[in-house]
C-alpha cells in the first residue's frame, strides 16, 4: 500500500483525527463547550479550501447540528435525535476522508 506525503494528504489526515476526537469528546464534554465550534470551524475551512472533497449538505448539515447543541434550542428527545444526527455527520466525515487518503 503506497501513501504519498502530500499537502492534501497530511491536512486530510488531521481532519480524520479531529473528528474522531472531536465524536469521542461530544458526549463527555458539556454542552455548552465552545470546542465544537472550532472543530467546525475547522471542518468548514477544509471544506471551503478543498473543492469537491466534502458534501455541502453534509457539513452544513453537522454545522446546525452543532449551533444547535451549543446554543440548547433544543431539550429533551429532540436533544438526543439532534446528536444522533451530528453522529452520522461524524461517520460521514470519517469514511470520506478515509477514502480521499487512500485514494479511492
Amino acid at each position: 500500500m503506497y501513501f504519498p506525503i502530500t499537502v492534501f494528504n497530511v491536512v486530510t489526515l488531521f481532519l480524520l483525527l479531529a473528528t474522531i476526537v472531536m465524536a469521542y469528546k461530544r458526549f463527555t464534554l458539556p454542552g455548552e463547550s465552545n470546542w465544537p465550534l472550532v472543530y467546525y470551524a475547522i471542518l468548514i475551512a477544509y471544506w471551503r479550501s478543498f473543492t469537491y472533497s466534502l458534501d455541502n449538505y453534509w457539513v452544513l448539515m453537522g454545522v446546525l447540528c452543532g449551533l444547535l447543541l451549543r446554543f440548547e434550542f433544543l431539550s429533551g428527545p429532540f436533544q438526543k435525535v439532534i446528536r444522533a444526527i451530528e453522529l452520522v455527520v461524524f461517520c460521514y466525515v470519517v469514511w470520506r476522508c478515509f477514502v480521499l487518503i487512500m485514494m479511492w
